[in-house]
């Protein structure tokens, strides 16, 4: 029986990491940004880039993160070789700490393994100077 559990444990997990990599058709120039210094209150403008490296249109759905970050990104759907972008803007107004921040991203697309809509997930990151 504990055999059984621990194959059905192996199995969700990895339904769960294909779930999380299943967008192996957005290819990013980068998947990380790091802001480096940035003081308390000023806010950073940047941009990823990505290109439909997939044999299907792709679509975003929703890309979310925290507070501090507003987002906008490609609405239409990006065939393939094509690009997309996601526009952010951070604000360290009410941040206390140098942090690395999560941007989701989920997509209209199922992930055919899992029956689930397809995401991704990227990052950046910033030293919060103290004045």
């Amino acid at each position: 029986m504990k055999f059984i559990s621990t194959i059905l444990a192996i199995s969700i997990l990895l339904q769960i990491s294909n779930a999380q990599t299943g967008l192996d058709m957005m290819k990013f120039e980068y998947e990380t940004y790091n802001l480096g210094p940035i003081n308390k209150g000023e806010k950073r403008e940047f941009s990823y880039t990505f290109t439909n490296v997939g044999k299907e249109d792709i679509q975003i759905d929703l890309v979310s993160g925290c507070d501090c970050t507003t987002l906008d990104w490609t609405r239409l759907p990006i065939k393939p070789s094509g690009t997309g972008t996601i526009e952010v803007i951070f604000d360290s107004t009410e941040k206390e700490d140098s942090e690395s921040v999560d941007i989701d991203i989920y997509l209209k697309n199922i992930n055919p393994k899992t029956g689930h809509p397809m995401f991704k997930i990227i990052d950046y990151s910033f030293e919060l100077v103290k004045e």
